[in-house]
Parts: structure tokens; sequence; C-alpha cells
């Protein structure tokens, strides 16, 4: 007798909510994001950047995303000098947690030299099924199109936004009585 085992299917891990009270979710953030959250004061970034300093969210990171992050900053377009660069990248630091991606060697794929590197979509996939993401954030209509193909879900910024809590609960209730 032959006994059939069904897959399990991604999209059942899409409908579970991503925020339980007191376990804050483990996200893949797109490093464009952390970018815009990082250099810009308003709407939905700052509302990450927020989520993230609260402690609503939990970014996850690895060397080629840590890198990519650094190598994005000291773009020359941006004209941020060193000490400018540090702040930014120690303002995210604290908040995220490490994950060792399995790789070349022991290190981190996508932290070479850069003709071997793969492409930052991969490693963000890699990133989320190695640090075992409730979500992966982009803005990227690729990787937006692989939801529910993945390990978690794939979601814009604003999906994600909406179903984090940005306030305590006792705030909410302030801001219905000013109201």
């Amino acid at each position: 007798m032959t006994t059939i085992v069904q897959p399990v299917r991604p999209t059942a891990v899409a409908m579970q909510p991503l925020y339980r009270k007191g376990r804050p979710p483990r996200v893949v953030i797109d490093n464009s994001l952390v970018l815009a959250a990082l250099m810009f004061g308003g709407g939905a970034p700052a509302a990450l950047r927020l989520a993230w300093q609260a402690g609503r969210l939990r970014p996850l990171l690895c060397l080629a995303t840590l890198y990519d992050l650094e190598r994005r900053l000291s773009a020359p377009q941006l004209r941020l000098e060193g000490r400018e660069r540090q702040q930014m990248v120690a303002d995210y630091l604290p908040h995220a947690l490490r994950v060792s991606l399995p790789g070349r060697l022991g290190r981190d794929a996508g932290a070479g030299t850069g003709e071997a590197d793969e492409p930052p979509a991969m490693v963000m996939v890699r990133l989320a099924m190695a640090g075992r993401a409730h979500a992966l954030v982009s803005a990227d209509a690729e990787l937006l199109a692989l939801n529910g193909k993945l390990c978690c879900p794939v979601m814009s910024l604003d999906a994600l936004l909406e179903q984090i809590p940005l306030r305590p609960r006792t705030q909410h209730r302030e801001d219905r009585r000013a109201a």
C-alpha cells in the first residue's frame, strides 16, 4: 500500500497573523526600503523605522545584506560622510537579528568580491529561509509576484504596516478620545 503525502501549501503560511503580542515577527526587509527608512522622515518608510525601533518587528540581516546596505549608503549621489553612514547603520543594527546563511565555505553567499555574488533577491529569499522569517518585504515586482510560492509571505511595505501595530493599544484609545 502506497501512502501519498501532500506537500504543505505556502499559502497556508501566508494566512497566519503576522504579529502576536510579545512576539514581534522576524522580517526580511529589502535594503531599498531600509535605505528609505534611514534617509527620509515621512510616510511609510518612517513608519517602518518606528516599527523596528519600537520592537514591533525584528529585521533579519546577514553579511551580504549588511554589505549591500553599506554599499548603498556609500553611493556618491547620497553625499554622506563616513560618520553619517555609521550613524545610520548604528540606528538599524541594534534592532536587527543576525542570521548566518549556509553557503560557500561557511561564509555568507553574496558577501564576496562581486563577480560571483548572488542577486540580492536570491540572498533575501535565502535569508528568509535561514532566519525562518514571518514575511519578506519588498517593493520589487518580481519578488512580490512570488507571494504564496516561498516559505513566507512576500508583501509590500504598506501591507506589512497594516499588520503591525505601530503604537501600544492605550495610545490608540487616547487618540480616539481626542478625535
